[in-house]
């Protein structure tokens, strides 16, 4: 079953947020909807893809996303057993709220989730 957990961190210099969706025990494709809570800017995705096929990482800035017909607004495709980061210095901004999801094929609105063993993503947000 995948989880996902939100720590926020907030200091003089800068508050942030690390989101952690771990999908590797019976992968989904469902969206983890609104993981910040509202809008921001993302600095970085770390993708560590752990099954034996390659997956694409998803966000979208959308307020009420579905599954299969809302399309992401940034695509990241990750080769099997194999580890990414992507990272924006100046970062990407959503405004809506940032949703996050993972799935097994390129189709735009695919909805199949990824093989087993699944994946972890970790993305760094203001």
């Amino acid at each position: 079953m995948a989880s996902i957990k939100v720590s926020g961190f907030s200091s003089a210099a800068l508050d942030y947020k690390i989101i952690y969706f771990d999908n590797q025990q019976s992968p989904t494709a469902a969206i983890q909807e609104n993981v910040t809570g509202g809008s921001g800017k993302w600095y970085s995705i770390k993708i560590d893809n752990k099954s034996g096929d390659k997956i694409y990482a998803r966000l979208a800035d959308a307020s009420a996303p579905t599954l299969g017909a809302t399309p992401s607004d940034w695509t990241f495709w990750v080769k099997a057993n194999t580890v990414y980061t992507f990272e924006i210095p100046g970062g990407a901004s959503f405004t809506q709220g940032l949703n996050l999801w993972t799935t097994l094929n390129e189709t735009p609105l695919d909805n199949n989730p990824p093989a087993s063993n699944g994946c972890i993503v970790t993305v760094v947000c203001s």
